[in-house]
């Protein structure tokens, strides 16, 4: 899974001319990789739901940041609002596995326990896929035009686009899944 973040961390610098700065594509893989496992964190709060919030906080939390890494002026509501699609279409395609560990936290001990492990795994992969998938959408958004002419609507339409192969989509959470390593 980390060499798709890499390319495609690879990729956006390169759309953006921002090639000058060369660990630029590496400081956005790491964002990347450290808001995944921060969001392992989220799946320990035992109140069902609450969970889901903070993964989704925490995602848009990771966009905010790699738009400061690239100097994208996008305000904050509008990075909530797409992080929240993003997140929303993505953890669709894990649902199953979120409902799965959101039920298990019902019941005390073992329970919560197990429902936090699935939950950890799911929400790492999540988020892992939304950082892959926005940049893509950034990437397609700098090879048509310049960013400070972006729009809300420009950017909800690129990361839709950028979310259209479900197929793809389902393997990559699985793949992330399967990278989680729990310390």
């Amino acid at each position: 899974m980390y060499d798709k973040l890499a390319v495609t961390a690879a990729k956006l610098v390169m759309a953006m001319n921002k090639s000058a700065d060369s660990n630029l594509d590496e400081k956005l893989a790491d964002i990347v990789k450290t808001h995944s496992a921060l969001a392992v964190g989220a799946a320990i709060v035992p109140v069902p739901g609450a969970d889901v919030a903070a993964a989704a906080a925490n995602v848009w939390t990771m966009y905010g940041r790699i738009n400061g890494e690239l100097d994208i002026p996008f305000k904050e509501n509008v990075i909530k609002s797409v992080a929240a699609g993003v997140a929303t279409n993505i953890g669709g395609a894990a649902a199953g596995l979120v409902i799965a560990g959101t039920a298990l936290k019902f019941l005390p001990g073992v329970g919560t326990v197990g429902g936090a492990a699935i939950m950890g795994a799911t929400i790492y992969g999540i988020t892992m896929v939304s950082g892959i998938v926005y940049m893509r959408a950034l990437t397609a958004l700098a090879n048509k035009k310049n960013m400070a002419d972006v729009t809300e609507t420009d950017l909800k339409a690129a990361t839709e686009e950028a979310m259209s192969d479900k197929s793809e989509i389902k393997d990559m959470i699985k793949e992330s899944r399967k990278s989680y390593k729990p310390s």
